[in-house]
């Protein structure tokens, strides 16, 4: 197999970029880079590891992930067929998460932080504007980039999100969910491998709805590979999310097409939370999954590819 390396080179608000992309016949392995993102206030370097997929002309569609969530996690299932419908697909892993840098409690950031790192892997990428999916934290994410940088967001797909946490005007998590975080929260942290790997497919466990049974295996060898890749449970997403603001009353202002999916039995954000998405965004439209928790399954994309596609297309 012929491997050639493409470098591209790009200056961010006075950071130098060098962007390595890996192009073979096939959508996998793909290129991947480390870029450096604007520093932080404090002036603490981020730098966060980027992988790209499929044509270099293709329209991109930007994977936004969710909390402590690596971009792996955008399997081949999904990532596969977008390219095969002649998309460059791109994912990243967050601050704080993954092959990214990972930054100290002192370094506080918020949903606004994180806007800003997506925009700025979108530069280094050379991309003007990205179609937007956002899984739950991430779909926050993509709907501050359609807020505060409108000109770089083609349309938003947002899956299991929420426009607020917090928000007194929709309902809080599951109670049952919130008492079983508790008991993790104080249980002993796991140790050595098998125990990460058993603590992260629990925690999937508690996400599920009642339409796809859990699989076990795939959540196991989901679960190893994240492990194996990178095990740093303590990020900054959750402070993140709850010091931004709510984002209800604001949603009117975004102004692209959106598409919002949600499951009908979402232990985090209740249906309530993807209903006013789809209310409060101009034109939206909206599926409601009966069933779904907040999850986003291989096992759902025959379903959600199709109408994903139809979306993007326009």
């Amino acid at each position: 197999m012929t491997i050639g390396v493409e470098l591209v080179e790009a200056d961010l608000d006075g950071v130098s970029v060098a962007l390595g992309h890996r192009e073979d016949a096939s959508p996998r392995p793909a290129g991947s880079a480390w870029l450096p993102s604007r520093a932080m206030g404090n002036g603490t370097p981020v730098e966060l590891h980027v992988e790209a997929f499929g044509p270099v002309d293709g329209e991109p569609v930007l994977l936004l992930s969710g909390a402590d969530a690596q971009c792996t996690r955008w399997t081949p299932a999904l990532v596969d067929p977008l390219v095969d419908a002649g998309h460059r697909v791109v994912r990243f892993d967050t601050r704080d998460c993954g092959l990214s840098s990972k930054l100290s409690s002192d370094d506080g950031y918020t949903l606004d932080d994180l806007a800003t790192d997506a925009c700025r892997m979108l530069d280094g990428e050379g991309i003007e504007a990205a179609h937007l999916v956002g899984r739950s934290m991430g779909g926050m994410v993509a709907q501050v980039v359609a807020l505060e940088h409108p000109e770089r967001v083609r349309s938003l797909t947002l899956l299991c999100s929420t426009p607020g946490l917090g928000d007194e005007r929709l309902p809080p998590p599951d109670d049952r969910l919130v008492d079983q975080m508790t008991e993790r929260l104080f249980a002993p942290p796991p140790v050595d491998h098998v125990e990460k790997v058993a603590w992260l497919v629990e925690l999937d466990r508690l996400f599920v709805g009642t339409r796809y049974p859990f699989d076990e295996t795939a959540a196991t060898l989901v679960a190893d590979a994240d492990v194996t890749r990178c095990w740093f449970p303590e990020t900054g997403h959750g402070p993140a999310v709850n010091s931004s603001p709510s984002r209800l009353d604001r949603l009117g202002d975004i102004g692209v097409r959106t598409l919002v999916v949600h499951g009908t039995v979402d232990p985090v954000f209740p249906v309530e939370h993807g209903i006013a998405l789809a209310e409060g965004i101009p034109g939206a439209d909206l599926w409601l999954v009966e069933g779904l928790g907040h999850e986003v399954p291989d096992a759902c994309l025959a379903e959600l590819l199709p109408k994903v596609l139809a979306h993007l297309a326009g």
